[in-house]
C-alpha cells in the first residue's frame, strides 16, 4: 500500500480525522507514515478551521506499533538498517528514535483537543500515540499493551512519561514491566481509557464528543490544555498565576463574552473559537 493511502485524511465540521489505514497489518507504522502524521498534526494545529483532531485506525485494530519488517519502506537509512542493524552506533539509533518520536510531542503539545478512537490493539508506539492524545474513546474490543519488554526494548521515547501521568507510577511500572494485555474495562478503571462503548456504537458516540469540541470555545480549550500541562512542572503559586493570566485573556475573547451574554439571555452560546 502506498504512503498516500496509509493515512486517510478527512476534514468535516471543524474536525480533522486521520485514519491509520493498514488494516491487514493492524495499522502498524512505517517511518514515512510517522513523518506524514507529524506534518498533519502540525497542519491541524495551525489551521483555524480545525477545532479538534481525531486519530483512528481502520479495521479491527487501532495501531499495533511499528512495522519492524518494513522499517521505513524504502527509506535509505532504513534499508541499511535491515541489512545490518549492528552497523549503527547507539547514538545513531537514539537520534533516529528521537526524530521518529516527534509525533508524540506534537500530539501532546497540540493546542486543540485530540481524541483517539480505538478498536482492538494499541501496542508499543500505538499505545504511545493513544496516550499522547487528550481522550481515548474505545470499543469493548480495545486492549492496550506496552510490548516493550517482550520486544527487548525499554520503551518508545516519551512512553514512560505519557503512561505514568495517566495511570500513576505504580500502575505504569506494572504495565511496562509485566507487559500484560490490558482490556478496555481495566483501562477505564485506571484512567487509560476515558469512555468505553459497544463496538457497534463506538463511531456514533465518538462523533458526539467530536461535535462538542468542534462547536466549543477553542480558546478556552487551548488554555485548559496549557494550564494542565504547565501544572505538571510549575509550583502551585506559579500555576495560579498562569491560570489567572489565561482566564483574563479568555474572558476578553469573543467566546468569553459570548458565554456571558448567552447565560444572561438564557440561550445556547454560539462559539467561534477565538
Amino acid at each position: 500500500m502506498s504512503e498516500k493511502t496509509d493515512l486517510l485524511v478527512t476534514e468535516e465540521g471543524g474536525a480533522m480525522t486521520v485514519t491509520l489505514n493498514r488494516p491487514d497489518r493492524l495499522n502498524t507504522l512505517t517511518w514515512p507514515m510517522v513523518a506524514r502524521l507529524d506534518e498533519l498534526v502540525s497542519q491541524a494545529n495551525r489551521d483555524p478551521g480545525v477545532k479538534v483532531f481525531v486519530l483512528a485506525g481502520a479495521g479491527r485494530g487501532f495501531c499495533a506499533g511499528h512495522d519492524l519488517g518494513a522499517m521505513g519502506d524504502g527509506d535509505a537509512l532504513s534499508e541499511k538498517w535491515k541489512d545490518n542493524p549492528i552497523w549503527f552506533e547507539p547514538e545513531q539509533v537514539a537520534a533516529r528514535m528521537i526524530e521518529d518520536s516527534q509525533i508524540f510531542i506534537s500530539l501532546f503539545r497540540m493546542n486543540k483537543p485530540t481524541i483517539a478512537v480505538m478498536r482492538g490493539p494499541a501496542a508499543g508506539s500505538g499505545l504511545a500515540l493513544a496516550t499522547a492524545c487528550d481522550l481515548r474513546i474505545v470499543s469493548e474490543t480495545a486492549y492496550f499493551k506496552t510490548s516493550y519488554a517482550t520486544a527487548g526494548r525499554c520503551g518508545e521515547p516519551g512512553s514512560a512519561y505519557l503512561l505514568q501521568r495517566l495511570v500513576g507510577p505504580a500502575k505504569a511500572r506494572e504495565f511496562m514491566l509485566l507487559d500484560e494485555k490490558i482490556d478496555a474495562q481495566t483501562a477505564l478503571a485506571y484512567g487509560l481509557a476515558n469512555k468505553v462503548f459497544a463496538d457497534d456504537v463506538l463511531d456514533a458516540e465518538a462523533a458526539k464528543i467530536v461535535a462538542k469540541f468542534a462547536s466549543g470555545p477553542g480558546m478556552s480549550y487551548a488554555g485548559i490544555k496549557r494550564n494542565l500541562n504547565a501544572a505538571e512542572r510549575l509550583s502551585f503559586e506559579d500555576t495560579v498565576s498562569s491560570e489567572a493570566a489565561g482566564n483574563a485573556r479568555a474572558s476578553m475573547s469573543h467566546d468569553g463574552k459570548e458565554a456571558g451574554m448567552a447565560f444572561m439571555e438564557k440561550r445556547a452560546p454560539a462559539f467561534r473559537g477565538y
